[in-house]
């Protein structure tokens, strides 16, 4: 009888377990021939911040993810005639636009958008990974490339490896993506996002509250409100501050209200009296960067998450962005060793499918940028309330809603159809399979 020599295990090493990071263990932990290690320099796992948006594409991977149950007895799923969500004016209150919780007739069992404290999703998470799988207390000091593989040293000065592939899930201020691309620089917005849960109960008092979430816009910053399902009310902000009066740090520090309330005096009363009603704020300060032309370098490092698109929090979806990534990385390494490919082969086609998707997100972000541009332009100049009111028209609108809905397994799926018949598939191809899932995703009805 002649023993077949046992198949060497792909070693992967995932940095930072945010929900990126945790969906990519969790797909890859799938895999029979890939052995995972993860590392996250946190003391503890823990999540910083308030709310978190479980949209209809997040919910699609949380079932992919078997977490799914353990985050809809958080939620209501409501009905078809229930106001979703809301876009006001912050100074007048005016109701601008509004959109009703529309079931998904694909998938009636579904639940509609929901809105959930950070740390249930991350406890989701965490269910679908062995306990003390993650090393904790490793930050990452140093990424050495050698003809082994990969080594990582640790500011703990312990090290591991070799592996055969990085994956940097370790945020917007990623140190995996400093290290693969040097000249990619983050910079300071501008702004800081305060954020906070308080019982319902404390602004039951207000007039004019609704009961869904709501942006409340001005010109500069908005206000957002959200009475979630389980009695919390969620307030996250928007606030212009000066870079010499912000302490730089992207993650939550506790701030009084008399830091708070004086930023959004010029609001109307209802926010006003929101604002004042919290005593304790999370502050973030908000940081982004220009958009990377490929999320991979030399064919062992792989970005997923923030880490890859720098969007500064922008379109409030990073969690399904991040999720999209850890399944087409999953997806790529199964065909390409079904294939009998190399590694930078996976990354190439993993490359291919999300780096356009991010450069479809930067485009919107610009034409937001153009929009306001065109709005100072007009003549004579509008006044505040109709610049406020213009611009929400046209930058929340339904066409830029397939975000929320978009499929990135029928993506996958279309992409290997033409990959096993082209096989030079070019970017042009999978923009065109972009387009066209965007094309087909049902659009949002919006009553104004």
């Amino acid at each position: 009888m002649t023993i077949q020599p046992e198949e060497r295990k792909i070693k992967v090493a995932v940095i930072g377990t945010g929900p990126g990071g945790l969906a990519t263990i969790i797909n890859l932990r799938r895999i029979p021939f890939v052995d995972v290690s993860a590392y996250d320099q946190a003391t503890e796992l823990r999540e910083v911040g308030a709310g978190i948006s479980i949209n209809e594409n997040t919910w699609r991977h949380l079932k992919l993810l078997d977490a799914a149950e353990a985050i809809q007895q958080y939620t209501n799923k409501g009905d078809p005639t229930k106001i979703d969500g809301e876009q006001r004016n912050g100074l007048t209150g005016e109701l601008l636009s509004q959109k009703l919780q529309r079931v998904n007739p694909n998938d009636p069992d579904a639940p509609p958008r929901s809105r959930i404290e950070r740390y249930k999703l991350q406890n989701a998470l965490l269910g679908q990974v062995p306990k003390n799988f993650i090393q904790l207390s490793k930050r990452l000091s140093k990424i050495e490339e050698t003809p082994k593989g990969i080594r990582l040293t640790f500011q703990d000065d312990t090290t591991a490896g070799p592996f055969d592939l990085l994956v940097g899930a370790d945020g917007i201020r990623s140190a995996v993506r400093q290290y693969a691309f040097p000249d990619h620089k983050l910079s300071y917005t501008g702004k800081v996002a305060y954020r906070t849960l308080i019982p319902q109960s404390a602004v039951a008092h207000i007039p004019g509250i609704p009961q869904s979430s709501a942006f409340w816009h001005t010109k500069d910053t908005h206000v957002y409100t959200d009475p979630l399902d389980n009695g919390l009310f969620e307030i996250a902000t928007r606030a212009i501050e000066p870079e010499e009066q912000v302490k730089k740090v992207s993650w939550g520090q506790k701030v009084n209200k008399s830091q708070v309330i004086p930023h959004y005096e010029g609001y109307c009363e209802t926010i006003r009296q929101v604002i004042a009603a919290p005593d304790e704020w999370l502050e973030f300060a908000m940081f982004g960067g220009p958009r990377l032309e490929s999320v991979i370098s030399n064919g062992n490092i792989a970005l997923l998450g923030d880490a890859s698109h720098p969007l500064s929090g922008a379109f409030g979806s990073g969690a399904a962005f991040a999720f999209e990534d850890a399944y087409i990385l999953a997806q790529a390494l199964r065909y390409t060793h079904e294939h009998k490919q190399p590694i930078s082969k996976a990354l190439t086609l993993y490359d291919e499918v999300r780096s356009p998707h991010y450069k479809g997100l930067y485009e919107i972000l610009n034409s937001f940028g153009t929009n306001a541009k065109e709005l100072e332009a007009i003549q004579p100049p509008l006044s505040e309330n109709e610049y406020i009111n213009e611009r929400t028209r046209r930058n929340w609108n339904a066409e830029n809603q397939w975000i929320y809905k978009y499929n990135v397994a029928n993506v996958w799926k279309d992409y290997v159809q033409l990959l096993d018949v082209n096989k030079d598939l070019s970017k042009l191809d999978i923009e065109k399979i972009e387009k066209h899932e965007q094309k087909i995703a049902p659009a949002v009805t919006v009553s104004v």
